[in-house]
């Protein structure tokens, strides 16, 4: 039921993005992608500190936060695809095809990630290996998401700006770039934080 919920929020979210992109209303497009950004973050941080609540498994939470993160990077690839792709000629961009393959193969290890960890929590692993990449590739990714929307900000791609010149029409996908990195950001901040908290309390009862 979540998941069926998640997939029409979602659609109307592209829609949205998509009426947007095609009748070139930047305002629009930008409230469009900061809801969906800001919906995804919101929920994967009440869940993942639901999920600290109830005492999850770190596997579990982990997997949890992972999954989150493939569906931001998911969002993104179809929002690129479906705004970019010559089957619909929306806006044009040389680029896309490149950035829209580089977020469907990230959303793919996020998601592959998720599964591995979940299964070694089926299998009652107490393999801490995945667990500890999966630390230090957050803060990779936190980092990396940061500077990717501060660039955006130097570079005067945020807010979006919009010109008629063909070379000019990433604006969409700029708007999809800078949310998309506020959301990852965000989901990430948090689950990082929550890790060093529970670690403290593990300590201190110990």
């Amino acid at each position: 039921m979540a998941w069926a919920i998640w997939i029409v929020a979602l659609t109307i979210g592209l829609a949205a993005i998509l009426w947007s992109a095609a009748n070139v209303a930047p305002e629009m497009h930008t409230l469009a992608c900061a809801l969906v950004a800001a919906s995804v973050a919101a929920t994967a941080i009440l869940d993942n500190r639901s999920l600290y609540r109830r005492a999850a498994t770190k596997h579990r939470i982990a997997a949890s936060t992972a999954t989150y993160m493939g569906l931001v990077w998911t969002w993104g690839a179809i929002g690129l695809f479906t705004t970019y792709t010559p089957m619909l000629d929306i806006l044009r961009w040389k680029e896309w095809l490149v950035f829209t393959l580089a977020f469907a193969g990230v959303a793919v290890l996020c998601l592959g990630f998720a599964w591995v960890i979940a299964s070694d929590e089926k299998r009652d692993s107490g393999e801490q290996t995945m667990l500890n990449l999966a630390q230090y590739l957050s803060v990779g990714q936190l980092v990396g998401m940061g500077i990717a929307a501060l660039g955006l900000i130097i570079d005067g791609k945020f807010p979006v700006t919009v010109k008629k010149q063909i070379e000019w029409q990433d604006w969409a996908a700029n708007n999809i770039f800078f949310f998309g990195a506020l959301a990852l950001a965000a989901i990430t901040a948090n689950a990082l934080y929550m890790t060093r908290k529970q670690s403290k309390q593990e300590t201190v009862t110990s």
